[in-house]
C-alpha cells in the first residue's frame, strides 16, 4: 500500500478518485484536466497576511462547512517560529502547521499554503491539492478533512541521505465531499494508535519541507 503524501492512505487516493469520477477536474473541452505536480517549496506566506489559525482560537464570524454550504471566514494558517527550528519540537510544530495548511485547503479551495511547504517531488500531494482546487472551482466543497500527525521519536536524527524519516501516527477526523448538491465522498474518521508509518522531511534553507509518507518496512 502506497501512503505517499496523502498521509492516511485512503484519504488522498479516495478523494482523487471521487473528484475525478464526478468531473470536478474536467477542463473546458470535456477532457479530464491533467493534475500538475506540486510547486517547489518556497517562502511561507508573510505573517501579516494571516490570522489566528483553527481550531485553537477562531474568529467570531467563522462558519464551519456543512451540507448546506462551504465554510465561511476560515482562519488562515500561521506558521509559528518554532516550526522553523531543526529539532524534534520544530518538526512537530511544522507537522501541526502542515495539518492546518491542508485543512485550510479542504475548507476553502486555497491550496497555496500547503503547496509552499511540500517538495516538488511529491506528485500525489500536488494532484490532491489540484483536485481540491477544481472541486471549489466547480462550486463544490468539503466538510472536515483535518488530519493531525504525531511524532513517535524521542530524538530526531537525519538519515545518511540527510533527510528525516520519523515514525508517526495520525488522527483523521474524516471528510465529506459535496458536489452538485450531493455527497460524493464520505470518509470515516480514523484514529488507530497502532497504525504507524513514516514521514519523510527535509530541512533546507532554515526551514522544513514535507517530502512524502510511506509504510514502515515489512508492514
Amino acid at each position: 500500500m502506497d501512503r505517499s503524501c496523502a498521509i492516511s492512505a485512503s484519504v488522498g487516493s479516495a478523494l482523487l478518485v471521487a473528484l475525478l469520477l464526478t468531473g470536478c477536474g474536467d477542463s473546458d473541452d470535456g477532457a479530464p484536466a491533467s493534475p500538475s505536480s506540486a510547486a517547489s517549496a518556497s517562502t511561507p506566506p508573510p505573517a501579516s497576511a494571516a490570522v489566528t489559525p483553527s481550531p485553537g482560537a477562531t474568529p467570531a464570524d467563522y462558519v464551519p462547512a456543512s451540507l448546506d454550504g462551504p465554510a465561511q471566514n476560515v482562519p488562515k494558517p500561521v506558521m509559528p517560529e518554532l516550526a522553523k527550528q531543526e529539532s524534534k519540537e520544530g518538526a512537530q510544530a511544522f507537522l501541526d502547521y502542515w495539518s492546518d495548511a491542508k485543512w485550510y485547503a479542504y475548507q476553502t479551495g486555497d491550496t497555496s499554503y500547503a503547496r509552499q511547504i511540500i517538495s516538488e517531488h511529491c506528485e500525489v500531494c500536488g494532484e490532491e491539492l489540484e483536485e481540491i482546487g477544481h472541486l471549489y472551482e466547480s462550486e463544490g466543497w468539503a466538510i472536515g478533512g483535518r488530519e493531525s500527525i504525531f511524532l513517535h521519536e524521542d530524538v530526531l536524527v537525519p538519515t545518511a541521505d540527510g533527510a528525516y524519516k520519523p515514525v508517526v501516527t495520525s488522527n483523521y477526523e474524516g471528510v465529506k465531499v459535496v458536489d452538485a448538491g450531493k455527497v460524493v465522498l464520505d470518509e470515516a474518521p480514523k484514529n488507530d494508535p497502532q497504525d504507524t508509518f513514516q514521514i519523510y522531511l527535509d530541512f533546507v534553507d532554515s526551514r522544513w519541507v514535507y517530502i512524502t509518507a510511506a509504510p514502515l518496512a515489512g508492514s
